[in-house]
């Protein structure tokens, strides 16, 4: 692994609270931060400028993105997935802001820059309550309100969305948000039942599986970067997360459905969900959703080859009716 330039404990520890009337100012170590993931976007543009800094939410410090432009047409709140933390995610923030929105991002607890077990959670109550506070912390703060709201979830970031929506039974005339997307959203992940079985074995006795970095993308230089090169990639399944996760299906499998209209999109070689299993799910959940089904996507759809990006991010444009 290349040594980078900045370290994520002191970075961590250095994060100042998010004062929306005051935002901080970007610290020489975490303009390297920023360098090295390439997501430095106000570097290039004169009308961007970012923050960073943590929002303090359910007993965590997460670390928190927002980027805001001039002439701002709405705001998108981006959402990541297990493993993942925003430093990765620079192609949708760049999407984002060439359709002229803001952008808030956060990393989950125990990923990236925020505090908690690495890649844990005791229950996705908190990402509920979290992503609940973020949705309240734009819409208070940002241009966010039901015409120009917009947010997007990857795998287990778009599980999240589906909790939010789900659980308040949420529908298109009181929806809070102008646009959904999720793109290959987390339900069941692939071989489910023999991991339930699993768990219910190993609960007892392990906190943590050895992670294997799979070939969840078909951008090859992507997988290299995360395998050797990304100080903050968990290196450990948590067995507490899947309790959770366990918890989480049972929960969304027996919840009502909702008429919002939701935008999936989803790979065709995707091995990391069940996804042949979610979205029947999904239409069941959410009758109004529409899918684009990527030949040969794989899971990692926002840091897929450069092709696929392009057709998923072209098809959100028209179902979002976006004509910047």
């Amino acid at each position: 692994m290349k040594t980078p330039n900045w370290d994520s404990t002191e970075l961590q520890h250095a994060l100042k609270p998010l004062d929306w009337q005051n935002l901080p100012e970007l610290s020489p170590a975490q303009q390297r931060y920023l360098h090295y993931y390439k997501i430095d976007f106000s570097e290039n543009h004169d009308n961007i400028s970012h923050h960073l800094g943590s929002l303090s939410v359910g007993g965590y410090q997460l670390a928190t993105h927002v980027y805001l432009q001039d002439n701002a047409t709405g705001t998108a709140l981006l959402v990541h997935g297990y493993y993942d933390h925003v430093g990765i995610y620079g192609g949708l923030i760049e999407f984002c802001l060439e359709q002229g929105l803001n952008v808030v991002a956060y990393d989950l607890p125990g990923h990236g820059l925020s505090t908690g077990d690495r890649a844990s959670i005791s229950s996705f109550r908190e990402y509920d309550e979290i992503f609940s506070l973020m949705v309240e912390q734009c819409q208070q703060n940002l241009l966010a309100d039901a015409n120009n709201f917009y947010v997007f979830g990857q795998s287990t970031g778009g599980a999240i969305i589906i909790n939010y929506l789900l659980t308040r039974n949420i529908s298109q005339s009181d929806s809070p948000f102008a646009g959904i997307s999720l793109f290959s959203p987390l339900v069941r992940p692939c071989g489910w039942s023999s991991a339930k079985l699993l768990h219910t074995i190993l609960r007892p006795f392990i906190k943590q599986l050895k992670r294997n970095f799979t070939s969840n993308s078909g951008n090859i230089e992507f997988l290299r970067f995360i395998a050797e090169n990304d100080p903050l990639q968990p290196l450990a399944l948590s067995v507490t997360w899947v309790g959770a996760l366990k918890r989480w299906i049972r929960m969304i499998e027996l919840s009502a459905p909702s008429d919002v209209v939701i935008n999936i999109v989803q790979g065709d070689k995707d091995e990391t969900v069940e996804w042949r299993h979610n979205m029947p799910l999904l239409l069941q959940k959410f009758p109004q959703r529409a899918l684009l089904l990527i030949k040969d996507g794989r899971h990692q759809l926002v840091n897929e080859a450069l092709d696929k990006r392009t057709e998923a991010f072209e098809w959100l444009k028209t179902q979002l009716k976006w004509t910047v």
